[in-house]
């Protein structure tokens, strides 16, 4: 056999890189220096009014449970006589306790609604006047 027919093995390695490689590669920075970038800071002010606020949605949740809550009484503290359900054409329990769960959630709601909004217009008036000052950073390019 020659030598002809026989692989280079440093070609398949990729052992001996050429010049045009050594040129065409990226020149890494000394780690010794490093560059810090250069940033501009802008500030601005602006004058804003800050208030509380309630928030609606727990209100209106909690008047909805309150409602349900006065129904379950009202339909346990008034159930019918047993003697008279028999023999009237009248609503048992349960019947009752879901008509008055609808109307109560509904009530309730709008009672809670009605609180909130009593209770943003009162803090409404403790609103206060600040200044704010917002920075901002911007790297400036070369």
């Amino acid at each position: 056999m020659s030598t002809d027919d026989q692989p280079d093995p440093a070609a398949d390695r990729g052992a001996q890189p050429h010049a045009a490689d050594e040129a065409s590669a990226p020149v890494q920075p000394e780690a010794s220096a490093p560059v810090e970038p250069v940033v501009e800071i802008e500030t601005s002010r602006d004058e804003v009014a800050v208030r509380r606020a309630p928030r609606f949605g727990a209100f209106l949740l909690v008047g909805g449970v309150v409602g349900a809550l006065v129904a379950l009484v009202l339909s346990l503290a008034f159930t019918p006589d047993p003697d008279r359900v028999a023999q009237d054409f009248t609503y048992n329990s349960g019947q009752v306790f879901g008509f008055l769960l609808l109307g109560g959630v509904a009530f309730g709601a709008a009672l809670g609604a009605l609180t909130a909004l009593i209770v943003d217009r009162t803090l409404a008036r403790r609103t206060t006047r600040v200044v704010v000052e917002r920075d901002e950073t911007h790297r400036v390019d070369d």
